[in-house]
């Protein structure tokens, strides 16, 4: 599904990534792990075409390379990128925050596509009119995601999607993110340093260490988390 090969780059003259290669195959859900530093949000950015190459790298999606192109070009390709700030529309509803999202499509497309949002995100049904500053951390997640699923991306790159929120509510989004997955197939890396607790949904925990790659991990039966204390170290 995706393929990123001896990839390099950074900001002005600092360099954040030094040949990062790695895979993530269809259907699964991926952890990029790393302390702060580390280039795992860098990494994402420069696989949405936000930052530049700084070498031969290449970055294959759904077979074709997709070095360089406009995000415009990758949101149709398939491939969504979600931020970790200001993903949402403050003084509109959850409804109209949803119709914003689809805005480019129209009406006869648009509104079964939040109604299948909507019954993967059952959680937000309760709050339709209701604006994002009524909802809990959890549920602010959960509409950004649910936004960005109105797009049938084939595959989410997702930032820290839970950054401030409580115990209780990394594990709601958690297991909507693994619903998310299951219920439409849809590829998912994500950006986390709530590392253990992102690792129970992820199939691999990938980690980078000073903007490279050093270590890839299967999560399974035996799978020990106390492995994940290399990724900090």
């Amino acid at each position: 599904m995706l393929s990123i090969e001896n990839i390099s780059t950074g900001y002005g003259k600092k360099q954040v990534l030094f040949d990062v290669s790695f895979e993530v195959k269809q259907g699964e859900i991926v952890l990029l792990a790393g302390s702060n530093g580390s280039g795992k949000s860098t990494l994402l950015k420069a696989i949405y075409g936000m930052l530049p190459q700084w070498n031969n790298g290449q970055i294959i999606f759904d077979g074709e390379n997709i070095t360089g192109k406009p995000t415009a070009v990758l949101l149709k390709k398939g491939l969504l990128y979600i931020p970790q700030k200001n993903n949402l529309f403050e003084d509109l509803t959850v409804k109209e925050n949803l119709e914003m999202a689809g805005l480019t499509l129209d009406k006869r497309t648009l509104q079964p596509r939040i109604e299948n949002a909507l019954s993967i995100f059952t959680a937000l049904v309760p709050h339709l009119h209701r604006t994002p500053m009524k909802l809990s951390g959890g549920e602010r997640q959960l509409l950004t995601l649910a936004m960005a699923t109105l797009h049938q991306p084939k595959m989410i790159l997702v930032d820290e999607p839970f950054t401030g929120l409580s115990p209780q509510n990394i594990t709601f989004m958690a297991e909507n993110i693994r619903v998310l997955n299951q219920k439409s197939g849809i590829t998912i890396l994500i950006v986390e340093h709530r590392v253990k607790e992102s690792s129970r949904i992820a199939n691999r925990v990938i980690g980078l260490k000073l903007g490279r790659v050093f270590s890839e991990m299967e999560v399974n039966a035996n799978f020990n988390f106390n492995q994940l204390n290399s990724v900090f170290v």
